[in-house]
């Protein structure tokens, strides 16, 4: 007896369908499993870079001030939504010998983008903490610079006065964070 056509035809796609159901079967798997996981939740992450210093004055040259600089770069991406600067100096010498000329005391800072703009410079010759500068919109890709020279008086003995200053750039990213997975995701 000879089988007949259309069961031989069932039969095959009976076969198919099965092989291939591999395939087909992990879309709606996948779709699962990705309703059992939680809503991703938004994270604000800050990298700072500081630069700070208290001077300190060689008693043998009380006269002479004492010079400070530093240069540290960071990386900024396509992820970073805001980049913050801050400075601050504390001068209480100013309070015992008011006068004192700008080029012995000053605090200098700038901030140079991957363009080799400098986006941010402030300086400051006596107490005085300034505003925040932000930068959100159209910042450079690549390695940024924070520039800082400074010069001042720092007396050890009776510590009477200390010049001292801090400058604090606060680079801030948003990334996306997922239940069950370490480390975040980023929208590009």
């Amino acid at each position: 007896m000879r089988p007949k056509p259309a069961m031989s035809a069932f039969m095959m796609l009976a076969i198919l369908m099965a092989s291939s159901m591999g395939c087909i079967g992990l879309v709606p798997a996948r779709e699962f499993m990705e309703d059992l996981r939680g809503d991703p939740t938004m994270l604000d992450i800050e990298l700072k870079v500081n630069a700070s210093h208290v001077f300190t004055t060689d008693f043998t040259d009380v006269q002479g001030s004492t010079t400070y600089s530093t240069s540290q770069s960071f990386d900024v991406d396509s992820n970073v939504v805001e980049i913050s600067a801050y400075i601050s100096a504390a001068m209480p010498l100013e309070l015992i010998l008011p006068g004192i000329p700008m080029e012995f005391r000053y605090v200098r800072a700038s901030l140079i983008d991957a363009d080799g703009n400098e986006v941010w410079v402030e300086e400051v010759t006596e107490t005085e903490r300034k505003m925040v500068a932000t930068f959100s919109e159209d910042l450079a890709e690549g390695k940024w610079t924070l520039d800082v020279e400074a010069r001042g008086y720092g007396e050890e003995i009776a510590n009477l006065y200390k010049d001292s200053f801090q400058v604090l750039i606060k680079i801030e990213r948003k990334c996306w964070e997922y239940p069950n997975e370490v480390g975040c995701a980023y929208d590009n």
